[in-house]
This record gives C-alpha cells, structure tokens and sequence, in this order.
C-alpha cells in the first residue's frame, strides 16, 4: 500500500518537532482537569465518598468529557488545515507543488490524511480517560464505540472544511477566520434558524434539516441516549416527531449528511487548486 507523499511529508515534520507531543500534553491536561472537577462535582454531595450505590454515576462523566474533547477538536481543527494550502501559497512553495506529478486531488488528501492522523491520536488518547465511565458498567461499551465513529465522522467533515477554507483563500489567517464562520454557522445559526422557526411556528419544519449538520444536536442526541435524559438538551423536546431520543435515526441521517459534506468539500478543493480548471488544452 502506498502512502501519499503529502501525508507522509507532513507526518515526517510532525513527527520530528517537539510541538505535536506537547499539544498531545496539554489536551490531557485539559481532559484529566475536566474529569477531576466533573468526579467533585458529582460526587461532591456525598463528601467524595464513592460507594457501590454510587457507580451508575459514573456515566455522567462520559457527556462532559466529551463535550470537552469535542470543543477542544473544533478549535484545533480549522487551525491545522487553515494553514495547509494557504501556507504553501505564503511560502510560494504552492506553484512548485503543482509542478509535480501529484494530482490536485491527492494533494488535498494528502493535506486531510496529515491532519485526520494527528487528529484521531488525540481522540485515541482520551479514551483511557473516558473508559472510567464504561468500566463502572454504567454505560455500554457500544456507546464508546459510537462515539468514536461519530467523532471521526465530525473531524472528517472539519477537516474538509478548513481545506477548503485554505484552498480559496490566499492567507492562512483568512482561511482560519472562514472556517470558523463556517462552523459558527453549523452550530449557532442552525440553533437560531430552529428557535425562530419554533416561534413561529410553533415546531419544526425546513430548520430540522439544518440541524443534521450542527454537531451540538450531533452529539448531543449520543449524549442524550448514552445519560437516558430527555432534558440534556431542551430543543430536542420539540422534535418529538423524530423520535431522536428513543433510537438513532438522527445519528445515521447526520452521520451521511457529514459524509456527503465532506466529499463535497474535498472535490471542491481539488478543482480550486486544479491549474487547468476551465482551460482548453
């Protein structure tokens, strides 16, 4: 199997720097700080005493974890490949890039590859701290699994977006600024559309397609399974028609949506660096 030059390049630099493994250091710490005040806040009421009644408990844990995991990913996210092709422009390494024989298409993946890598390292990092809350048999170990399709899913469809961003713009900070736009738009625009919507109307109508794309109600109804509350997040009571938190209709239909995105994306960025797009040769 060969790798794409792209991914392996980056891969190298990445791997031979003392940045990646202090980035790697930190989100730990972040996690680990989470974990510790969420146990205390939980457990506070009981003294920090943790009997045998006490261990369903634990499952509170996994939302917040996660949560945190997650805000962390889509910060990190468009930062990474912000700068992945609107770098090679600024360097002027771009139109040498091109020169070669790797295809526009495999340069975009290369740069995603890179990027996803070093991505699902930190996802696979925080599982040792998630577990606790599967190892106290308070949660399925289907949810873990779940959720960590889910997240990759979720740093695809990011990852594809800063592409993007990084394709059509000439500066990387121009590119990080669009890709956060785009994703504020997923998370509170969407959430806006749905509540004027719900004035309105009294319930949801076209909103509800937008929100396959937000990842709070992405996440939020794995959340809500995983806790068995209906209250985790109160827009998903108005969605009783869906029936998002008796199974995972929602999960499977924004899973595809955030696949289709995705390949979108990535075709579109691949034409925008493609030096013989509308030229007659």
């Amino acid at each position: 199997m060969q790798v794409n030059p792209i991914t392996k390049r980056e891969i190298k630099i990445t791997a031979r720097g003392k940045r990646y493994f202090i980035e790697i250091f930190v989100f730990e710490m972040i996690l680990m700080l989470t974990f510790i005040l969420s146990l205390n806040s939980i457990f506070g009421k009981s003294n920090g005493n943790v009997n045998s009644a006490d261990y369903n408990m634990f499952g509170k844990l996994f939302p917040l974890v996660g949560l945190a995991e997650l805000l962390i990913m889509s910060f990190v996210i468009p930062v990474m490949t912000g700068a992945s092709i609107s770098g090679e422009k600024e360097r002027q390494t771009f139109d040498i890039m091109l020169t070669t024989s790797i295809r526009p298409f495999q340069i975009v993946w290369g740069k995603l590859m890179s990027v996803i890598v070093r991505i699902m390292m930190f996802a696979i990092a925080a599982v040792p701290i998630m577990a606790v809350s599967f190892v106290s048999g308070s949660l399925s170990w289907g949810i873990l699994f779940l959720y960590l399709l889910m997240v990759t899913i979720y740093a695809f469809f990011l990852a594809s977006v800063g592409i993007y961003a990084s394709a059509v713009c000439k500066k990387s900070m121009t590119a990080i600024i669009f890709s956060f736009v785009i994703v504020f738009f997923m998370t509170v625009g969407t959430l806006l559309m749905a509540f004027l919507e719900y004035v309105v109307f009294e319930k949801l109508m076209l909103a509800s397609i937008f929100l396959l794309v937000n990842p709070v109600m992405y996440f939020g109804v794995l959340f809500s399974i995983s806790t068995g509350s209906e209250n985790t997040f109160k827009l998903l009571k108005s969605i009783e028609d869906m029936e998002v938190n008796s199974d995972h209709r929602w999960i499977i239909a924004a899973s595809i949506i955030f696949v289709v995105f995705t390949i979108l994306f990535i075709v579109l960025s691949a034409r925008r660096l493609d030096p013989l797009k509308g030229k007659k040769v």
